[in-house]
């Protein structure tokens, strides 16, 4: 019945048409006796009949009348496919699961009610209908595609979780474009989303606009508002370590960054809470307003671990933004291999004053001052090392350069470590140009010419750091070079002859390049031009060279956690060290799905993991030996972008999309009766409510002339 009537409920009612007869019967004239001498007169009375023909006409028409009143709100449908075939369908919907849909609606969020929307959508769709699920976050994911069974794409609706992912709307609808490009029947469009401003109109603004004009030909499109209305917005945009050398027991400082999206109220606090490993460590009260509020934790790791730290922001009703998390791994020390030819010789070793300032002695009753350890070692024995475990390789001058050393080194830079290289008299530049750099292929950053000694003593030729604007130079930029740091034999480097990544540090006096780096493969690797001894400046017997050095080794240090703390959308990527057995990975909410390892290369026995489905924020880890991977965990924090839920009313959208050819449907209408309806159900209310009016007329014209119409006597 359901089928035939919207509101079958109400067909009971055509027991008024009862009505108009029985108030016929109670109010009936009366007949009377009357004594005539003949009423052969009375009963050939042609008046009498038509009065009563005209009688029956009226009760026709007013009880006509009840029931076109009880059918027209009883809503009578009209099924195209009763007289053919009905039109051919082919249905998409879309999902906006970007953040901003985390946002709170009611008791429930936005997504929730999107998914519960277009899961009646897809029920109430005639059979055998296509229809193509997408779901929008850090990626458009084509959940369902042509999927006939409307139950099985219900259910597939309702099993989607919202992201933490911004990508752009131009993206789902430029898919939709493509795969509606082919098709013969005209496709039905069904989007989803609170309409937020950054998903809409990211960089670029002019794409989604032209698409959704592009769809007009292919495509109706209905624009479902499951968005709200929200003041503002409490974010943590930032949350990293000052300083990302760390060690056990050395304090270390994590900054954060509060943010405040929107016009909160004018006595509007933000409660800002520091944890490590869940434990609170510190808790502050901010008021975020136009400007990021700056904070500063400091704090010490007892001991060697890895530790999870956390800033929580309290304060607003959007959760999924209030958390930011950093995954640390936290040393005992951070190992450096210093590589000297002449570290096993009776005399101390050239190296004597770079180890020292990479690890200056303390007493022991004292606090130590550096995050670095250092072993000290000739480069023959690096064999027997394991070079993972070391964030830094530094190699003094020496003679003792071989293939197999060089091919140890570039593939310890290439694995994402640290070379450090210095000159000296016993370095054969032709070994290390054939060697490390190779024509620029190699790890050296640039090609030795020769060994420079300046004849006039006079000129002296001294680093200018003052010069630089590197990063890991600040501290000495501050410092007026002079003549003690006089530089008295270096080895000259063409600047026609740098590998194309290569990059000045920092310049001598006389415009020589002193110091060069370059990135290569996930490491990256520098060059000094003198030596690590005072045999060649007087540099390594200066403060300011350990200054140099711990400033240039916590930069090629670098972020040794970066891999582990990711973006939505950024991909986790990890070696496998001895198994390529399935791994099984545990998301945030519980969930898990197994990793297969790959290889690296066709003509290599290594093989790494590689993850990229970082949908949901939280942390991750792979249930696995330690042995296995180097980092099991790692956390992915949301876009910073889709903090902002400024959103497109109907009126800005139709300002920003001007063309026509998609309908804004609010909360407060049915998609799922309309889905139902389109192209394929008529309602016949409007014409049985018309003929209802034309009904009226004519009954109250006849009674009229009929001489009935209520204030006139018969």
């Amino acid at each position: 019945m359901e089928s035939l009537f919207r509101n079958p409920w109400l067909l009971p009612a055509l027991a008024a048409l009862l009505l108009p007869p029985l108030i016929e019967w109670l109010f009936r004239r009366r007949k009377k006796q009357v004594e005539l001498p003949t009423i052969r007169f009375l009963l050939n009375n042609q008046e009498q009949k038509k009065v009563k023909r005209q009688d029956r006409i009226l009760l026709l028409l007013r009880m006509l009348a009840i029931g076109l009143v009880v059918f027209g709100v009883a809503r009578p449908l009209w099924q195209r496919g009763w007289m053919g075939a009905a039109p051919d369908r082919n249905v998409t919907i879309l999902l906006d699961g970007t953040g901003s849909m985390s946002q709170q609606r009611d008791v429930s969020v936005a997504f929730a009610m999107a998914q519960k929307k277009a899961a009646a959508v897809a029920r109430a769709l005639p059979a055998g209908t296509p229809v193509t699920v997408l779901l929008l976050g850090h990626r458009l994911e084509v959940v369902l595609e042509n999927e006939t069974d409307l139950h099985t794409a219900a259910a597939r609706i309702e099993g989607l979780r919202p992201t933490s992912g911004a990508a752009p709307m131009a993206t789902a609808l430029a898919w939709v474009r493509d795969h509606t490009a082919d098709q013969q029947e005209r496709s039905e469009l069904y989007v989803f989303s609170d309409f937020q401003k950054h998903t809409w109109i990211q960089a670029g603004s002019a794409a989604a606009p032209a698409l959704l004009t592009g769809l007009e030909e292919k495509c109706e499109t209905f624009l479902i508002d499951v968005g709200g209305e929200h003041a503002f917005n409490y974010v943590a945009t930032q949350l990293r370590p000052e300083e990302f050398a760390m060690s056990a027991g050395m304090p270390v400082t994590f900054q954060t960054l509060i943010e405040c999206r929107g016009t909160p109220p004018a006595d509007a606090k933000a409660s800002v809470t520091f944890l490590v490993d869940g434990v609170k460590k510190d808790v502050r009260e901010v008021t975020p307003g136009e400007q990021p509020v700056v904070l500063e934790f400091a704090h010490r790791f007892p001991a060697a671990a890895e530790y999870l730290v956390e800033v929580v922001v309290e304060g607003d009703n959007h959760r999924l933004d209030n958390r930011r998390m950093y995954l640390c791994r936290v040393p005992e020390e951070v190992q450096v291999l210093l590589l000297d030819e002449t570290a096993d010789g009776p005399a101390e070793p050239q190296s004597l004053f770079l180890a020292r300032s990479i690890r200056p002695p303390t007493h022991a009753a004292l606090e130590k001052v550096s995050h670095f350890q250092v072993k000290t070692i000739v480069p023959a024995r690096i064999s027997y090392e394991n070079l993972s475990e070391y964030a830094a390789i530094l190699l003094t001058g020496t003679r003792q350069l071989t293939p197999g050393l060089a091919a140890q080194l570039e593939t310890y830079a290439a694995d994402g470590g640290s070379l450090w290289m210095f000159m000296g008299d016993t370095v054969n530049l032709y070994d290390y140009n054939r060697l490390l750099y190779r024509d620029g292929e190699g790890v050296m950053p640039c090609a030795l010419a020769e060994k420079v000694a300046p004849q006039d003593a006079a000129a002296n030729i001294y680093p200018q750091y003052g010069d630089s604007n590197h990063p890991a130079l600040v501290q000495l930029a501050r410092l007026a070079s002079d003549d003690q740091t006089a530089v008295l034999k270096y080895v000259h480097i063409d600047s026609q002859q740098m590998a194309a990544s290569a990059q000045v540090v920092v310049s001598l006096s006389n415009g020589e390049p002193a110091i060069v780096e370059r990135p290569f493969g996930r490491g990256r690797s520098l060059l000094l031009n003198t030596s690590a001894d005072a045999g060649w400046s007087r540099l390594p017997a200066l403060a300011e060279f350990a200054i140099l050095v711990q400033e240039l080794l916590r930069y090629v240090v670098g972020e040794p956690d970066a891999a582990v703390n990711l973006n939505v959308g950024e991909t986790f990527e990890q070696p496998v060290y001895i198994s390529t057995q399935h791994l099984l990975l545990r998301y945030p909410d519980g969930s898990k799905e197994r990793l297969r390892p790959r290889r690296r290369s066709a003509d290599q026995d290594e093989f790494e993991v590689l993850f990229d489905n970082t949908t949901q924020q939280g942390l991750y880890e792979i249930e696995t030996i330690e042995e296995v991977l180097p980092r099991r965990r790692f956390v992915v924090n949301p876009s910073a972008a889709e903090s902002d839920l400024s959103r497109l009313s109907q009126a800005d959208f139709r300002e920003t999309f001007p063309a026509g050819g998609w309908s804004w449907i609010g909360s407060g209408v049915s998609v799922a009766d309309m889905a139902a309806d389109l192209h394929t159900v008529t309602e016949i209310s409007p014409w049985i409510f018309g003929a209802l009016a034309a009904m009226l007329a004519i009954e109250t014209l006849l009674a009229w002339r009929f001489g009935r119409r209520r204030g006139l006597t018969a």
